[in-house]
């Protein structure tokens, strides 16, 4: 029996040769480069301090004391006081303490600081807190000028809402406060009074200020 053998014509086969080295210089012989980007992005920083206060009793309320002859306690006397200090440990927080005081006794604090972030920010809004469970029928009005009254104190803050800051900037601004005839002997009445910046780009209210605030 005859057993028929195929064969491929030689140009066939050549052609086939020639195709596989070619699919093989494909598979095995790229080659390649990669070129990478790294980058970095240093953000800056909003943040404030107080500098300095100063306290001044006087006896013209509810108007400020517009000459030497407003300050004081009425009739001279020299009866309450108040102490006031920058936290040792926290310089955005003022300790303001009044002792002995009484119906009528009024003072104005002027409080300064400085703004020494990096990014510009703007003043988005004042908020005067009772603290003491014993301050009774508070009110919270104003905007530019924030007055908290309740029955037993009163306590007013002229602040710079919608005012811009930059780095290095010093202001002032003053906190007046005066006890009502309501007070009680040897009571104690806290209250605290957060000011409140965010950046300049950010067209925040005041309460998304405060929520965003450390």
């Amino acid at each position: 029996m005859k057993v028929r053998v195929s064969r491929f014509p030689v140009a066939t086969t050549a052609l086939v040769l020639v195709l596989s080295l070619a699919l093989l210089g494909v598979g095995y012989g790229m080659w390649s480069k990669t070129l990478l980007i790294r980058g970095t992005v240093n953000t800056g920083n909003v943040d404030a301090k107080w500098i300095g206060v100063v306290c001044s009793e006087f006896h013209s309320w509810p108007d400020l004391p517009f000459s030497n002859e407003d300050f004081g306690e009425f009739e001279g006397k020299d009866v309450g006081e108040t102490l006031v200090r920058i936290d040792e440990l926290d310089d955005q927080i003022i300790h303001v303490t009044v002792l002995n005081g009484y119906p009528s006794y009024a003072v104005d604090c002027e409080v300064h600081y400085e703004y020494e972030g990096s990014i510009p920010v703007i003043i988005r809004g004042i908020n005067i807190l009772p603290i003491s469970d014993n301050l009774t029928n508070c009110v919270l009005t104003g905007n530019q000028t924030k007055t908290l009254t309740c029955d037993q104190i009163t306590v007013k803050f002229f602040d710079g809402v919608t005012l811009q800051l930059h780095q290095g900037d010093q202001l002032s601004s003053s906190l007046a406060l005066h006890v009502e005839q309501p007070a009680e002997q040897n009571d104690n009445y806290k209250f605290e009074v957060w000011f409140c910046m965010a950046q300049w780009n950010e067209y925040a209210t005041a309460e998304e200020c405060y929520i965003a605030a450390p």
